[in-house]
């Protein structure tokens, strides 16, 4: 009988520190990840406040578009209702586990909204937005999990531009410099050691800062001044703020 406890114990005393070796291993691998990590998605957005508007028209001799009534200059509203974006991060943990990281982005998104016109083709509008930012990543519980979210928040510097379109484009904005910022959240699956996915929800605001009034400048028959703030001078009548929320999809790389 004693011979079978002795045996038994040296089992488990094995098989402890087998489990323990392997779950220090799992650790130690994750710990060991270099500082730098690079993120890739794609994006749903769906536009809000000014940016949405669903009342576009055509003039009868197909020339110019309206947005409730007015000329896209000086529109209420954009008249986009729908858009989609892709976005770029590279991240540097300033903690261990990567906890906490430091982020850099470039991004892209384009709020549309595209209706039956005449003669078969569409009209519609553009907004697309180029974007540089910095901010940061919070993940409380580190990377020592299959799961795992985490929160984050931006500012960034927006190159904002678009057109009104029949057949081919009508108006064009001057592309012009905007700041904003976006917050989210995001919850990553791991795939294997370097590798995750995720997905997330953002909200995004483009012109938070620097609107324009462009009361006294010149426009010509197809490039128009990107006005979004009021004046009694410019014909805007309230603000006009690009916002959206976002459902993004993407991939996680860690590198050894």
């Amino acid at each position: 009988m004693l011979k079978y406890k002795i045996i038994i114990i040296l089992f488990s005393a094995a098989f402890v520190f087998t489990a323990f070796s392997q779950t220090k291993k799992i650790k130690d691998s994750k710990d060991n990840y270099s500082k730098i990590e690079l993120s890739f998605s794609l994006g749903y957005s769906r536009p809000l406040l000014e940016a949405y508007g669903d009342n576009v028209t055509i003039n009868a001799t197909e020339d110019q578009l309206f947005i409730d009534g007015k000329r896209l200059i000086v529109s209420d509203n954009f008249g986009t209702n729908t858009g989609y974006g892709v976005q770029t991060y590279m991240k540097y943990s300033l903690m261990k586990q990567g906890r906490v990281k430091a982020l850099f982005n470039l991004g892209y998104n384009i709020l549309q909204g595209t209706y039956p016109g005449p003669s078969d083709y569409d009209i519609g509008v553009r907004i697309q937005t180029f974007s540089i930012g910095i901010g940061s990543e919070v993940n409380l519980l580190g990377h020592n999990s299959a799961v795992y979210p985490a929160v984050y928040g931006l500012m960034r510097m927006n190159f904002m531009g678009g057109e009104s379109y029949h057949k081919a484009g009508l108006d064009f904005f001057k592309v012009t410099p905007r700041y904003g910022y976006t917050a989210g959240f995001k919850l990553y699956f791991r795939v294997k050691n370097t590798i995750d996915l995720f997905t997330g929800y953002s909200y995004t605001y483009d012109n938070a800062w620097g609107k324009q009034t462009e009361d006294n400048t010149v426009t010509t028959y197809r490039t128009i001044a990107f006005r979004d703030k009021k004046s009694t001078a410019n014909g805007l009548t309230s603000d006009r703020r690009v916002a959206y929320w976002g459902i993004n999809l993407g991939m996680n790389f860690f590198f050894k």
